[in-house]
């Protein structure tokens, strides 16, 4: 009995039956709100699930930044369910409530004479699977053209 559980337990390790899930790029960034309340928006991304079964993104803490200045501190708004082996583009639902008027003002004054912004975000991801839980760690720093970081329109 002993040997039977030794063997599988090395070849569950050996098959590597989980396999990060990787946001490949960021595309777009759109703020539905920016107030005293804080920030909502949406942010494109490529997300890559290698796993041979779906990963629900239950949670996130990112702090985002524009132009290298830190602009907000925001959290996944809404679950995220990525199909098992898939590289899709997604739209998130962020929601921040510590905002930086300064740094966005002065990163607003920035992006008025660029022609790529960039776009960054540092700090953890949360996904559940097979009702395991796992924290990733997350830092990108990417630019993006400046038509496609917009302020929705009310």
């Amino acid at each position: 009995m002993r040997f039977w559980v030794v063997l599988f337990c090395w070849l569950l390790a050996s098959c590597q039956v989980y396999k990060d899930v990787t946001v490949e790029s960021v595309r777009q960034l759109e703020f539905q709100e920016i107030g005293a309340q804080g920030v909502e928006g949406t942010l494109k991304v490529t997300i890559n699930n290698p796993n041979r079964f779906s990963v629900e993104l239950t949670d996130a803490d990112i702090d985002l930044s524009l132009q290298g200045r830190k602009v907000a501190r925001v959290r996944l708004a809404e679950h995220l369910l990525v199909p098992k082996q898939s590289k899709n583009e997604h739209l998130l639902k962020i929601k921040g409530t510590e905002a930086n008027f300064e740094a966005a003002l002065s990163s607003g004054f920035a992006i008025l004479f660029a022609e790529e912004v960039l776009i960054g975000g540092e700090g953890y991801v949360e996904g559940k699977a097979l009702k395991i839980s796992k924290k990733l760690p997350i830092k990108f720093e990417k630019p993006i053209k400046k038509s496609d970081l917009k302020k929705k329109k009310p």
